[in-house]
């Protein structure tokens, strides 16, 4: 008895041993989990064996073994009905499928433009988005987290990452074989929406620039071997940035008027602004995506309304990259006008508007400032007196019409013809342009003293002059004050070729 009750008791501390060291051989480390895996199956099989449960009679378990799905999947998806069985599993998406495909469309049209989405652009995008719609979020202030970006890119397999390739200024500058390519492409494309050879009064074409309050001086008389003449001006080089919008036949759209305000305008600027144009407000100044998506949506809209113009209409529009946020491409999308982008760095021979527009109109400004102070009986424009000295000035353009539509004319959009524009200003920067290439190829050496020169450079400036051109330098050329063109244009110059641009 004895010995068997010792029998007994070395085989039961044998099996707590055995167990003991099986779980607890690592005392100082914690059991590893075993990751779950599930079997993987084709998801139509799922509807194929719901069928033929309901057709055959089958059970639940010999459908699930004869289609090769799992049983409990299988149970579950019976249970919930035909329309929801073919939900997938997990929680719902925070945005619908419709709105998540605009904002495909938006990246897709982007990338087609020469100006890709990143994923901070991507995300910032939503964030608005939802921000303006209400629409409630788990995301930590409303920006997507980086679990909701990968699924997006797994839900629409259509996009990949990819790694631009970068042009700097010189090389992305255009030449004729490339413009060229672009009236084929865009010509093709065009036809395939039949707007290729729409009437002009459906062809639009809008543009910025900047305007002093106080324009150079015309020329004046003066007692002949005078050192110098003076004249008393208002003592200022302040300007404001004007939209402008006009159809290929010389009518012109509504303009938006930008005003550096941190909140509302002036009730003053409001009274005296005509009826119908538009009003913008930024920190800067400047048009901001914002503002170009409320001029597109309450002001050139509306217009193109009351004009009682046929849709679709066509807007050609540089290519800043800052214009085309997902709100306007849907917006345009959805009223059909047509967004063309314009070749990078061919605005000088493919921007009507640039192309005989603005060195008249400017003309007739600096003409029509000091008549209408002399009018009015004023010594100083201020900003208040903006829009109806700016309609003054418009109204006395007299061949405001004809010079429109040469400038459509003379940039191969109106008649649609590559062969209309001039080539031969291409050849005229050719020079510089080589000189740039040339830079280049320096050696590392002469980028690192070309850094040192700049950051010497900018020390020299004052901080707030500095934040204006870099943020110009974003669009690539000056819209501010005229006096600072000049130091804008070489500092942009140093600090591209700092970077080896």
């Amino acid at each position: 008895m004895g010995s068997k009750q010792r029998s007994k008791g070395i085989k039961k501390n044998h099996s707590k041993s055995n167990k003991t060291k099986v779980l607890c051989s690592n005392s100082d480390k914690k059991p590893m989990k075993t990751k779950l895996r599930r079997n993987k199956y084709d998801p139509s099989n799922i509807e194929k064996a719901l069928q033929a449960i309901k057709d055959t009679g089958l059970s639940i378990r010999r459908a699930a073994a004869a289609y090769g799905v799992p049983v409990a999947t299988l149970a579950r998806k019976k249970n919930v009905g035909p329309e929801k069985a073919k939900n997938k599993t997990g929680p719902d998406t925070v945005l619908s499928p419709n709105e998540e495909d605009n904002i495909v469309q938006w990246v897709l049209y982007r990338a087609s433009m020469g100006a890709p989405v990143t994923k901070t652009e991507l995300l910032d995008c939503v964030q608005r988005y939802v921000q303006t719609m209400e629409i409630k979020t788990p995301f930590t202030d409303n920006r997507p987290s980086r679990h909701w970006y990968e699924g997006f890119r797994k839900r629409h397999p259509e996009l990949s990452i990819r790694k631009p390739q970068h042009l700097s200024t010189s090389r992305a500058a255009v030449n004729r074989e490339e413009l060229q390519e672009w009236f084929k492409d865009s010509g093709k494309y065009l036809e395939s929406k039949n707007l290729l050879n729409i009437p002009a009064s459906r062809i639009f074409n809008c543009d910025e620039s900047s305007i002093l309050l106080c324009p150079d001086a015309e020329s004046v008389l003066a007692e002949k071997g005078s050192r110098a003449v003076y004249k008393i001006v208002d003592g200022g080089k302040e300007s404001l940035t004007v939209l402008f919008t006009y159809r290929a036949d010389g009518t012109r759209a509504p303009p938006m008027l930008m005003y550096s305000y941190k909140k509302s305008i002036p009730k003053k600027i409001v009274e005296n602004t005509p009826t119908g144009w538009g009003l913008g407000v930024s920190d800067s100044g400047w048009m901001t995506t914002e503002t170009f998506y409320e001029y597109i949506t309450n002001v050139f809209y509306p217009w193109l309304l009351e004009e009682k113009t046929e849709f679709p209409v066509i807007l050609y529009m540089d290519n800043h990259s800052s214009h085309l946020n997902l709100p306007l491409v849907t917006f345009c999308r959805e009223k059909q006008i047509e967004l063309v982008m314009l070749p990078p760095n061919s605005t000088h021979i493919m921007q009507p508007l640039d192309i005989s527009f603005f060195h008249p109109f400017k003309e007739t400004w600096k003409k029509c400032v000091p008549k209408w102070k002399n009018e009015h009986g004023v010594g100083q424009i201020k900003k208040e007196d903006f829009p109806q000295v700016l309609k003054f000035t418009l109204d006395s353009m007299k061949n405001e019409k004809s010079v429109v539509v040469s400038g459509f004319k003379g940039a191969g959009l109106y008649p649609f013809d590559s062969n209309a524009v001039d080539y031969d200003i291409l050849q005229k920067n050719k020079k510089s342009k080589k000189t740039v290439d040339r830079l280049d190829n320096n050696s590392a050496d002469r980028n690192e003293e070309n850094q040192q020169f700049l950051l010497s450079f900018e020390k020299n400036l004052p901080k707030d002059m500095l934040s204006e051109f870099k943020e110009a330098a974003k669009c690539g050329s000056w819209s501010g004050d005229l006096e600072k063109k000049a130091l804008f244009d070489y500092w942009f110059k140093i600090s591209n070729y700092s970077t080896g641009i």
